[in-house]
């Protein structure tokens, strides 16, 4: 009989998912109330998924002794699901006999001890099920970088774009400290009024660019300005890029394939605009990509920005053309719909804070929001969530 095998078995699993359990924070999906795109474990394409996982799994374990850092990291990623996979197998294949059992049995009792057991594993078989697929979904995403370039601009609404575009630089700079994450600032370029009209900085930490690409996009404020007399709403907007600086990848920019240009600096600024050849404008000529800077009085100083930036599209445009060689089924990718799009609307006659690419997007007290600490923390957490999930889907059904 089985009924010692089973109860090992379930023993085995429950061992399994404790020593493998999630923080609470980190469970992005519970299985029986979350739909994971029209998937589920018995699919072709999920099969196919696992199949590869394992396979992926034990390849890299017979090579262990010539892998790096990364190959164990990979090896400890992938272990948890191929146990309960295998788990799971082992238990399909006792249901299996006992089935075949219980077609030939023609005594009563005995096919009531084996109707127990085949609801043993077939309990079993369901939680591993359900802990399987979560499991896939849980799988950490690639970390592209620890380091980035992030860009605030202020767009369309004059001065309360500018205004607005400040409290949203100082917001960031707030949420890096919150994750402890170095900031160096680049350029500050700013407004009569105390506002900002641009404002660059370089953040290095982990996880910062898995987290702040989904600042990436139009930040929509809608609310009554300081300066206006009638008490109307007015509605501007915000520009946030985010652009990835990859660990692995240096790329180094030749003399020859730049062309510099400088001018006068245009704008209001004082003694110094339009005075002095101060401003830059570099273009790399291979690939066209233009980068200027005219924020500083110093010429050399302006040179040095423009080439961190241009390096920084650089690396950006490396990183987009590997993802579309190595990950065609990523469709959710920074600087492209992630960079466009309205993504939040702030609304200070509501209180209220309304990111458009999540459902259980809207939030209240923008005060707090924007002191850049855990309620800001939590709305990018459930964006990042919700595009990994996303992603998972994609790379299952592309596996098939």
């Amino acid at each position: 009989m089985l009924k010692r095998t089973c109860n090992q078995l379930i023993r085995s699993s429950a061992s399994l998912l404790s020593k493998h359990q999630w923080k609470n924070d980190q469970r992005l999906f519970c299985s029986k109330r979350y739909d994971y795109g029209g998937l589920s474990i018995n699919d072709a394409e999920v099969q196919k998924y696992l199949t590869n996982v394992t396979r992926e799994y034990y390849d890299l374990v017979n090579r262990r002794e010539t892998l790096g850092r990364e190959g164990f990291e990979k090896i400890r990623e992938l272990q948890h699901i191929v146990e309960i996979y295998e788990s799971r197998n082992v238990a399909i294949e006792n249901l299996n006999i006992v089935n075949d059992e219980m077609s030939k049995e023609k005594d009563n009792d005995l096919l009531a001890l084996l109707n127990d057991e085949k609801q043993e594993f077939s309990a079993s078989i369901e939680s591993l099920n359900g802990h399987l697929m979560e499991s896939v979904f849980q799988m950490p995403e690639n970390q592209y970088c620890t380091s980035m370039y992030l860009e605030v601009t202020a767009g369309v609404g004059g001065q309360e774009a500018m205004l607005f575009a400040s409290e949203i630089f100082d917001m960031y700079a707030k949420y890096c400290v919150y994750k402890r994450w170095n900031v160096e600032i680049i350029t500050i370029d700013s407004s009569e009024l105390g506002g900002l009209r641009h404002s660059s900085c370089i953040v290095t930490g982990d996880d910062a660019f898995n987290l702040l690409r989904f600042e990436a996009g139009v930040h929509r404020v809608q609310r009554i300005p300081s300066t206006e007399k009638a008490g109307r709403v007015h509605t501007s907007t915000v520009t946030v890029a985010v652009i990835p600086k990859p660990d692995d990848v240096d790329l180094s920019i030749n003399d020859k394939d730049l062309r510099i240009e400088t001018k006068r600096a245009s704008g209001a600024g004082g003694q110094h605009v339009n005075t002095t050849d101060s401003a830059v404008r570099i273009v790399h000529i291979p690939t066209g990509i233009v980068a200027e800077c005219q924020t500083e009085r110093s010429q050399i100083k302006n040179k040095e920005i423009a080439l961190t930036k241009l390096q920084a599209k650089l690396c950006k445009q490396h990183l987009d053309a590997e993802n579309a060689s190595t990950q065609a089924t990523r469709k959710s990718q920074v600087g492209t719909s992630l960079r466009n799009e309205k993504i939040r609307t702030y609304n200070y006659n509501q209180d209220r804070i309304s990111d458009h690419r999540i459902e259980g997007g809207t939030l209240h007290n923008i005060e707090s929001f924007l002191n850049g600490s855990s309620a800001l923390d939590e709305l990018i957490n459930k964006l990042r969530l919700s595009h990994r999930r996303n992603e998972i889907i994609e790379i299952i059904k592309g596996s098939s």
